[in-house]
């Protein structure tokens, strides 16, 4: 009888350590904007523990792009081409505990909206 037991909690534990949005709570809000500075870079949801997921990515910009990196949780950057372009649309699959990496060359602030899937 322990057995049985010990088995039926080991495979419910199992079950519930892989759902995959239980994870997603730790990112609030799930929609937004995105402010990269002028000339600069922006990391989202670096060192935050997460599931995997897909974040849509929203330029609403006539002539700005910026250059869009997905970061696995190891460090390894891969760039996504093509990046976001200017009055453009771009899903992003962000790995397990991994991060957005976000790039603007340009001479102003740039503004970006997200919007995580499930």
């Amino acid at each position: 009888m322990r057995k049985v037991t010990f088995l039926f909690l080991a495979s419910t534990l199992m079950a519930m350590s892989c759902n995959s949005s239980q994870n997603l709570v730790n990112i609030q809000p799930e929609t937004g904007n995105l402010d990269i500075p002028a000339k600069g870079e922006l990391r989202v949801w670096k060192d935050l523990k997460h599931a995997s997921f897909d974040v849509v990515l929203t330029n609403a910009n006539p002539a700005q792009s910026c250059e869009a990196y997905y970061v696995k949780r190891d460090g390894t950057e891969k760039w996504i081409s093509p990046s976001l372009l200017a009055n453009s649309k771009l899903t992003v699959h962000i790995p397990s505990d991994g991060h957005l990496f976000l790039k603007n060359f340009n001479p102003n602030t740039f503004t970006i909206g997200y919007e995580i899937k499930k």
